[in-house]
Parts: structure tokens; C-alpha cells; sequence
């Protein structure tokens, strides 16, 4: 069984409801937003960091970026003083697990989950307040496109949602149903043809897949446009550089790389780098969701401390917090081994993104213990731990996580005729990477929301779970 075993326990979605108390919030307001002396840090390859800006937006679109001097009376318009503040485009989080009602029947064996046991909205709340505005989620089913719909509609004030559907072998270690089973290559073609017609444009492969239905699964997807992400299969058997082969173009994890042998192998990790760089093959590294790992098996009681889980609804903070499946494990044996893998994956990230190589930003969110949205500022903070510098670790959440899925000519980066989906931050995280943290406010599509309304609308999330 994988080391990182996956139990989806985020916030599940129980009906399509309204944004309650916050529904001003959602309203499409088609007026004109300025923001006046604001620093820009716009994010494009070649774009150096703007100060003393006035930004216009109309309707979801910046419309154009100007030196304050030069800016003019816009009737109409709501106006909002930048001063001292840093705008920059919303956060991608390139790994979470969104939830729904399904999935939780088949994780927890119930037939039907309480009634309140999680609202549609209050999956996504704790994502939008945190500035991402962008996921990957990678264990997709029907009900995720659903999810999709809801947000792109307006209905739901949430994060553009991407989906990749899971391929595990002929026992996958998730569910029949979160996890397509493929035994042989026939098997892993049709799988992949399955997830197409349900909607998906990418597929993750997770770790029992074996050799022939894997090479089946990429030959299948790059004659169909489908991008394929996920697992180094066959872990400990010496096949790693089998694996990787045209087509397979992320890995989303480090620990990956770190489970190729029984004991994770620092000398190895020019030879991994070399088998990315000749293959084109990106990384979303996770380092945060390891920590956390560690942190919970070293330190069960962590978890009742932990305001980031107090967003989750009763019963999902119960999983993550009293049947926790790491604080089970809280031994000698796998303490050790969790801490060997972190000491692996620093070094190991280094080395990648030293070599050129794309890292994006990703936090496992969903996992237990992993708390959705922040979690994000938490991977931050460990890249930047591992050497990372604040840009580089900034455009794998922004830029570089746009053009890799293809939506650069439409989101993450700040420039005209770019969607409005940014973050307005109190301090410069070029300098701090944890000043991605103070968020004055977030503009979704051109809605403007301050840093009061956030607050509430997590207050409101907080204190109808702790009732």
C-alpha cells in the first residue's frame, strides 16, 4: 500500500446552495473596479515588478495597467486605494481531492451521509479565501465536472476547477469508482477513452499500474489529446526510467522519486533529474503534505490544535482529526520513515528546479490532516525552505501552472485582457513568501472581496460546524 495513501476527507458536497449570508458577494456586477497605487507583480516571464499602478478592470477583464500619475476619473467606478499593497494573479493549488457525496459513501461504507453534513459552497469557501482561485484535482469523477458547472455558471463562488480521472491497477488501492481499475492494456485504453467521454482532459495514473497497461494508457491518450499526470508505478522494483516515456508529462509528488527504493536514495537524484529533463516531464511536489505526515505520526495531539482543520464539518473533522490513518501509525518505524522521505524530497526539489525543470505548486489538499487552502501557503513556505527562491516558487503557482494547462491566454498573470482572478496582498512576497498569507483582499472574475467579507464568510463556516 502507498506510503501516501490517500483517504479523500475534504468538505463534501451535499446540495448546490446559495452563498447564504454572502450572496451580494456572488452578484455579477458588470461596473468598472480601480485600483489606485497599487504594486503589481504581474507575474509574466519577462515582467518586472510595477509599483505605484492604478489597475482598471471591467466586468471579469483588466482592461489596462497605468503609471498612477497617469490615471483618470473613471464615473462610476468603485475606486480602491492600494496603497502599499501588492497585486498579483490568484493562486493555483496544481494537487487537491475535492470530495462529494458519492465518495464519501464509498470511503465510509455510509449509504446515505447525514443531512448538513456539508454544503456546496463550503467546500470552496476556504480555497477562495486563501487566494486560490485555480485547482487541479486529481482523483476526478462525474460529480467533479458537476462541481465545474456550478462554479463557471456563477452559481458558486469557487476556483476554476481542472480534472484528472484516476487509472490504479487490477486491485487499485482507492475504490472502484474514485479509481478506474485496468489489469491489462486493453483495459487501460478504455479507460482512458472512459474519462474522455465523461468530460476529463487529463488522467492520473497511480501506483499498481504495470508496465504494458501504462505504455497503453500513453499511447491511448496522445492519440486522443489527453494529458497524462500522476504515480511512478512498481515502486522498489528498479523500473523507474521505463516509466517515463513520451506523453507522461508530471509527477505529483517528490515522494515518488523518494519510494523508488526500500530506503529513499540522495545519490540517485541526478539520475531521477536526467530521466525528468530528457522526458519534458514536470513536478508538483507536495513537500508541505510530507511534512504534515511526519508531523502528525511524531505528534498526534498536533491535530486538535489546528484552527486550519476547524473549516472541515463535524464529521469530516472527526476523520482528520480522532481517525486520523497517520496518527495510527504512530511508531518508531514509520516516524523514521517519514522523515527519511522529507529529507529526500528538499534536496531532490532543489536539484530539479536547479536544472531548469518546471515545479508547480501543490499541496494534496483533501488528504487528512492536510487543510484545503491554506495548505497552499504551507507548500510555499516548505519550497522555499528546500532553496527555492519566492519567484520561482511564485510562477509555479501563477504563470507557469496557467501555460502548463493550458489557460495562459486566459488567467495567471496580470496584463490587459487578462481575466481579473487576483490577489491583493498587504506585503511584498518576492521578499517573504509568507506574505502570501496577508490577503487584503481577493477578485474573482472581477468581484471585488475584502478582507472583513472573508473573514466572515469563514467565521460563518467555523461557527456553523462548531454547532
Amino acid at each position: 500500500m502507498s506510503f501516501h495513501f490517500i483517504i479523500l476527507v475534504s468538505i463534501l458536497i451535499a446540495a448546490a446552495s446559495p452563498f447564504q449570508a454572502f450572496a451580494s458577494v456572488a452578484e455579477r456586477v458588470r461596473a468598472t473596479l480601480v485600483i489606485d497605487n497599487v504594486g503589481v507583480i504581474p507575474m509574466t516571464e519577462s515582467g518586472a515588478t510595477l509599483t505605484e499602478r492604478t489597475v482598471v478592470i471591467e466586468d471579469d477583464r483588466i482592461v489596462a495597467i497605468l503609471p498612477a500619475d497617469r490615471s483618470r476619473d473613471y464615473p462610476g467606478a468603485t475606486r480602491i486605494d492600494g496603497s502599499g499593497k501588492w497585486l498579483l494573479p490568484g493562486f493555483s493549488d496544481m494537487h487537491v481531492h475535492l470530495g462529494n457525496d458519492r465518495m464519501l459513501r464509498l470511503l465510509t461504507g455510509q449509504e446515505t451521509p447525514k443531512d448538513g453534513t456539508a454544503v456546496l459552497q463550503d467546500l470552496f469557501t476556504p480555497y477562495i479565501a486563501n487566494g486560490v482561485l485555480q485547482v487541479f484535482d486529481l482523483a476526478s469523477m462525474p460529480e467533479t465536472i458537476g462541481q465545474r458547472i456550478e462554479i463557471e455558471s456563477g452559481r458558486i463562488l469557487g476556483p476554476h476547477i481542472v480534472t484528472a480521472a484516476m487509472i490504479d491497477g487490477e486491485e487499485p488501492i482507492l475504490p472502484f469508482g474514485i479509481s478506474k481499475a485496468a489489469a491489462t492494456p486493453a483495459d487501460g485504453r478504455q479507460a482512458v477513452r472512459d474519462a474522455q467521454a465523461d468530460g476529463h482532459r487529463y488522467v492520473k495514473i497511480y501506483g499498481r499500474v504495470d508496465l504494458p497497461t501504462f505504455t497503453a494508457i500513453l499511447e491511448e491518450a496522445r492519440s486522443r489529446g489527453i494529458r497524462v499526470v500522476g504515480h511512478i508505478p512498481q515502486r522498489g522494483q528498479g523500473m523507474t526510467a521505463s516509466f517515463f516515456q513520451p506523453g507522461y508529462d508530471l509527477v505529483v509528488h517528490a515522494e515518488e522519486f523518494a519510494q523508488q527504493t526500500a530506503i529513499p536514495d540522495k545519490t540517485a537524484i541526478p539520475a531521477y533529474v536526467q530521466m525528468a529533463r530528457s522526458n519534458g516531464t514536470a513536478l508538483v511536489a507536495t513537500l508541505s503534505a510530507n511534512k504534515r505526515i511526519l508531523e502528525i505520526a511524531s505528534d498526534p495531539a498536533s491535530l486538535g490544535t489546528r484552527e486550519d482543520l476547524r473549516t472541515l464539518s463535524p464529521e469530516f473533522y472527526s476523520l482528520n482529526v480522532d481517525h486520523n490513518p497517520y496518527a495510527a501509525q504512530s511508531n518508531e518505524g514509520f516516524v523514521g520513515y517519514a522523515g527519511s522521505i522529507v529529507d529526500f524530497n528538499g534536496p531532490f526539489v532543489r536539484a530539479f528546479s536547479q536544472a531548469g525543470l518546471t515545479v508547480l505548486t501543490g499541496s494534496d489538499a483533501g488528504v487528512p490532516g492536510i487543510a484545503p487552502g491554506y495548505s497552499l501557503h504551507d507548500e510555499f513556505e516548505a519550497l522555499a525552505e528546500a532553496g527555492l527562491d519566492n519567484r520561482t516558487i511564485l510562477e509555479g503557482s501563477t504563470r507557469l501552472a496557467a501555460k502548463w494547462l493550458g489557460v495562459d491566454d486566459d488567467r495567471g498573470t496580470v496584463a490587459a485582457g487578462m481575466r481579473a482572478d487576483l490577489v491583493l496582498l498587504e506585503a511584498n512576497p518576492i521578499s517573504d513568501i509568507r506574505n502570501t498569507r496577508k490577503i487584503a483582499a481577493v477578485i474573482r472574475n472581477g468581484r471585488y472581496i475584502d478582507r472583513a467579507v472573508l473573514d466572515g464568510m469563514i467565521a460563518d463556516l467555523r461557527e456553523r460546524n462548531r454547532r
